[in-house]
């Protein structure tokens, strides 16, 4: 048996894709001085202009690390699996770009061994906290500027409403204004379905005999990843997820209904991690540089009683010469949360 000193570091290995349900993005494009140029939007023809981008911070709720010596199932991980760390009720472990931390406050003990494979849970939430820049005015769940922020509301998929009717603006996860305004909190997005990529370059126009949501995520197969996760009810059993009608996802989650409290992940490493008696100390990383996107949307079915142009000039166009004449808005920032979830294992 071998003591070691467990750490977190933000770093880049092992992704697993948990992308919930969209058009696959690019990283946002910067002007010179770094901000988000929408300028480059121009002509997408796309009403949802996704782009990928690092956030300040990531939180998470750490329930277990364990490392096998094989490639583990949800049937027999937890005795074929050695625990790293098992916290029963889960632990908030915070992510930033560069930071370290220590995810223990003392040693742990490890049977030596070569291990292939890690299985980590977590709580089926990822938090983030941001601060963003624009190179054009955008408009928030409260008001207009160059400057957004994560505001503490849910992250979803979508605000439009389910019924007819307008979406509700004010429920975005993002909030903008003026830089000496930024007041970032943390913003919650859940998983309650993993995405069913039936027709990926369409994902809002799914066979409507199948489910557009599952428990497991095929889309990992589908990229050849190799990668495994599962959302479970509890530690040994997967969640039991249906999808609502098919059609475009809105501010219900496409009527999801899930009974999801944990995110599993499996994933091989590149290099088998040997554990022996020289070993001191392991790194675990977690990747946050593009790993998250965001929902600059040009979608002018979020609006008040009063005006349709909430969020630009001409809905689904991205309009640099001309704002929305009743906000000023060339943009909504409606959402983020992460798309990806990158895990690393490094022994020294």
């Amino acid at each position: 048996m071998s003591q070691l000193y467990a750490k977190i570091i933000a770093a880049s290995c092992f992704i697993w894709v948990i992308g919930a349900s969209t058009a696959t993005a690019n990283v946002c494009p910067r002007t010179s001085s770094g901000a988000v140029d929408l300028q480059q939007f121009v002509g997408s023809g796309n009403r949802d202009n996704n782009c990928d981008y690092t956030p300040d911070g990531m939180r998470i709720k750490l329930y277990k690390i364990l490392l096998c010596s094989q490639l583990p199932s949800l049937a027999n991980y937890e005795t074929l699996c050695k625990p790293l760390v098992d916290f029963s009720s889960g632990k908030n472990i915070d992510i930033t770009a560069d930071g370290t931390s220590p995810i223990i406050d003392g040693p742990v003990t490890l049977t030596e061994g070569l291990y292939t494979h890690a299985v980590i849970l977590i709580e089926n939430r990822i938090g983030s906290k941001f601060t963003e820049t624009f190179s054009h005015p955008i408009q928030g769940n409260n008001a207009v500027g160059t400057t957004c922020w994560s505001n503490g509301n849910d992250a979803k998929i979508s605000y439009e409403s389910a019924a007819l009717g307008p979406g509700d603006y004010t429920k975005f996860s993002a909030s903008c204004g003026t830089a000496s305004e930024a007041n970032p909190q943390w913003s919650y997005y859940t998983y309650k379905g993993l995405w069913n990529p039936q027709n990926p370059g369409n994902w809002d126009r799914q066979d409507a005999t199948k489910d557009f949501f599952v428990n497991s995520a095929p889309y990992l197969t589908y990229m050849g990843s190799g990668k495994d996760v599962h959302l479970l009810s509890d530690f040994s059993t997967l969640a039991s997820v249906t999808s609502g009608a098919a059609g475009r996802n809105r501010d219900d989650e496409n009527g999801i209904i899930s009974n999801a409290s944990y995110l599993m992940g499996v994933t091989k490493f590149t290099t088998a991690a040997n554990i022996n008696a020289d070993t001191r100390n392991i790194d675990l990383g977690f990747k946050l540089k593009d790993t998250f996107f965001q929902k600059i949307t040009t979608n002018n079915n979020y609006y008040n009683l009063y005006t349709n142009q909430q969020c630009s000039n001409q809905h689904a166009v991205m309009d640099i010469n001309n704002a929305s004449p009743i906000t000023g808005a060339h943009a909504c920032l409606s959402t983020s949360y992460a798309t990806t979830f990158d895990f690393k294992f490094e022994v020294q």
